[in-house]
């Protein structure tokens, strides 16, 4: 039986809403008491485990273990597009764990509003959301399956952002079993090896048919995503275990795009849902990635090779959907790319993280100029590949690369929070020999879509491939450069020598640009972003002014100009450029930050550090750092339930940093919660055993 609303939960979550009720355990809706004057409320979720009191001591202790295990995996999962487990506890002798409150409804109650098939390309967008997390759990080590995959497992924002809830039956899988310890799924997106066996394609089980015994695997939510989309598109559950006929999705949903295929009509997203529901896991889709991909092509507005291959019904087949040019829209799955720097913000973010850019939805990347062969450009003449770019001499100048340029390095990139980057190979330098006729727009558009995808290498590949075929010269100078940019970006943490040598690379590659068109704003602005990651701060600075001079009414260019004389300990500077920029723009949430976080630590600022940073965080409540330094600037003033509300809201929007943990450590042990202080003491130290203010606080408990 549920608890009453109003019941508070170990002393600081009060309920305020049923969310569900099954019959392994309840969730609610709950409040955090205490949240500072001023601040909006804001709310978790807390799973309670419900045990029945005629339970078996056998059914209760399984019961208990399989919460348990839900805890453990959820405990290792970072991913924003998966409801975060935040703290387990218990009470009164049941069990609870808090998790992140996912705002929105589910596809099921969608599908219940809206009583016929939802729209084609909003599912396809969302499906493509579903395949990031997915590809996200499917590469942990070991893997994790989450075999409950269904509209009611997905949970839907206002802003059509995805998050998938309720592991409470995934598993590890475990190379060496031959089937499940336990089959559980719901019947109608189950796929057969869920049930415990598969038959050969055209067969029902039965008792005198049983089929082959399988385990669990990847491909078995590959068929759960696939039965759920076959719901989505049609408003039919899916028949248990049947793989949809030809035709038959297309049938119930005559709205669905199709394209004409010699004298067959194709319905695209038809194909892509037969291909992952197919009775055999080696018919499907491979990999979760190899299904988004599919997606991708399935979006009429997104650009593609000249023809783009649907796995059609047999796996040795295609269907070949011819497709128009396009252009490639800068608003990703992932987030917005910034239109500047090219970083791939969260979604609904206002400003690039990276570089402070106001951000546009909707927003496209223009296509270069094409020209019929290679010309002189500016002095420049388009280049064999394999030649390296030389840096122009500086007042500290960078290495250009050797003759024999080093090739970037193939490994797996793991991305700031959103899904892992794709691995990519090592590129060699070697000429490229194409015909006369190729067109160089299809290599331009493969490298875009290849950085949209974080497939830095073959993204450099592509762009190098295109200005051979012709493209501008400046187009593919400039995005060879941010392709090198952010690749380093994203090895930035785990590897500081391959991330020097690509922003060095970059560098290069934009002054190179520069070369060919000296008043190229967005190539000034990379060019100045580079030489601040590799911390030479009068070139940067001089980058910076030169694009200041350009833009004198861009924020973005003052908040960099702060950010570099902040790095070099000219504090009055920092807080001049700031100024600055918030009055050009006085919501600006980034700048917000920075001058707060100065005035933090000037003598008789603190009172207007916290009123910027609360503004920052009203702007933009998803901006972590905001809460941060707010929780920062209360412990300043020894307001430690204050700024434990102001932390805990960064640890919602990133359970990734060691040093919101530590703060959080330093408020409980100033409150007297040595238990609570332990706990984020061991959080911080996993994720940074070297974090120094945790370090101090574990000497003190």
């Amino acid at each position: 039986m549920a608890l009453p609303i109003g019941t508070v939960l170990d002393g600081k979550f009060k309920i305020v809403q049923i969310l569900g009720e099954g019959g392994m355990g309840t969730v609610y809706k709950v409040e955090q008491i205490g949240t500072p004057p001023g601040t909006p409320p804001y709310y978790y979720a807390v799973k309670e485990l419900l045990i029945s009191p005629n339970t078996s001591e056998e059914d209760r202790k399984a019961a208990i273990d399989r919460f348990n295990k839900e805890i453990a995996l959820l405990r290792g999962l970072k991913h924003p597009r998966i409801a975060a487990l935040m703290l387990p506890f218990q009470e009164r002798g049941n069990y609870y764990f808090v998790m992140e409150f996912v705002p929105g409804r589910s596809l099921e109650n969608i599908l219940e509003t809206t009583r016929g098939p939802l729209p084609e390309q909003q599912v396809v967008k969302w499906m493509i959301q579903v395949c990031e997390a997915l590809t996200y759990i499917h590469t942990r080590n070991p893997p994790i399956i989450l075999r409950d995959l269904k509209p009611g497992n997905i949970m839907v924002s206002q802003d059509d952002e995805v998050q998938l809830i309720d592991f409470g039956i995934a598993r590890r899988f475990d190379p060496n079993k031959r089937t499940n310890t336990e089959n559980l799924g719901t019947i109608s997106y189950a796929s057969p090896e869920h049930l415990g066996s598969i038959t050969m394609p055209g067969q029902r089980r039965s008792a005198q048919n049983p089929g082959k015994l399988v385990q669990t695997d990847a491909r078995s939510d590959i068929y759960s995503l696939g039965a759920t989309m076959y719901h989505l598109l049609t408003n039919y559950e899916p028949d248990p275990i049947q793989t949809p006929p030809q035709g038959s999705v297309l049938a119930k949903n005559p709205r669905l795009r199709t394209v004409q295929l010699g004298n067959k009509t194709i319905a695209p997203v038809e194909q892509v849902i037969i291909k992952a529901m197919q009775q055999d896991p080696a018919q499907r889709f491979q990999s979760a990635e190899a299904m988004r991909v599919a997606l991708m092509q399935c979006l009429p507005q997104v650009a593609a090779p000249s023809t783009v291959q649907i796995p059609a019904l047999s796996p040795n087949s295609t269907i070949i959907v011819p497709t128009g040019i396009g252009t490639i829209a800068s608003t990703g799955a992932a987030g917005i790319i910034c239109p500047k720097c090219g970083f791939q913000n969260r979604p609904g973010a206002k400003f690039c993280k990276r570089d402070g850019q106001p951000l546009v939805q909707g927003a496209t990347i223009a296509p270069p100029q094409i020209r019929a062969q290679p010309v002189r450009v500016g002095g420049i003449q388009a280049r064999p590949v394999q030649q390296p770019i030389k840096a122009r001499p500086v007042q500290q100048p960078l290495q250009a690369r050797p003759t024999q340029s080093q090739s970037i390095k193939a490994r797996p990139v793991q991305s700031n929070g959103s899904m892992p980057a794709q691995p990519v190979q090592a590129i060699r330098a070697r000429p490229v020999s194409t015909p006369a006729a190729t067109d160089p727009m299809v290599a331009y558009r493969a490298g875009l879509q290849a950085l949209a995808n974080r497939n830095y290498v073959e993204a450099i590949r592509q762009f190098k491939l295109s200005q051979s075929q012709g493209a501008s010269t400046y187009d593919s100078l400039y995005n060879v450069g941010r392709a090198y940019r952010q690749y380093g970006q994203s090895v930035r943490e785990t590897d500081k020598k391959l991330f020097t040598e690509n922003m060095k690379h970059a560098a290069e590659y934009f002054e190179e640009a520069l070369r060919v068109k000296p008043d190229a704003m967005d190539a000034r602005f990379q060019l100045g972003m580079c030489y601040r990651d590799l911390a030479l701060h009068p070139l940067a600075m001089a980058a910076f002014k030169k694009a200041q001079a350009a833009a004198p009414d861009d924020p973005a260019v003052y908040y960099q100009l702060g950010l570099v004389s902040s790095e070099q300990g000219l504090t009055s500077e920092a807080v001049v450029y700031f100024k600055r920029g918030l009055e050009i723009n006085a919501d600006h949430a980034l700048i917000l930050v920075a001058l707060g976080r100065i005035y933090i630590d000037m003598k008789n600022q603190l009172p207007t550090a916290i009123t910027m940073l609360r503004q920052a965080t009203q702007i933009d409540p998803a901006l972590w750092e905001a809460w941060y330094e707010l929780g920062r600037a209360h412990m300043k003033e020894k307001e430690w339930n204050y700024a434990l509300s102001a932390l805990r809201r960064a640890l919602q929007v990133n359970r990734r940093s060691a040093a919101i943990y530590s703060a959080m450590a330093v408020c409980f042990i100033n409150l007297k919660k040595k238990s609570d202080a332990r706990q984020m003491v061991n959080e911080a130290l996993q994720r940074d055993p070297k974090n120094a203010e945790a370090i101090r606080v574990q000497k003190q408990l």
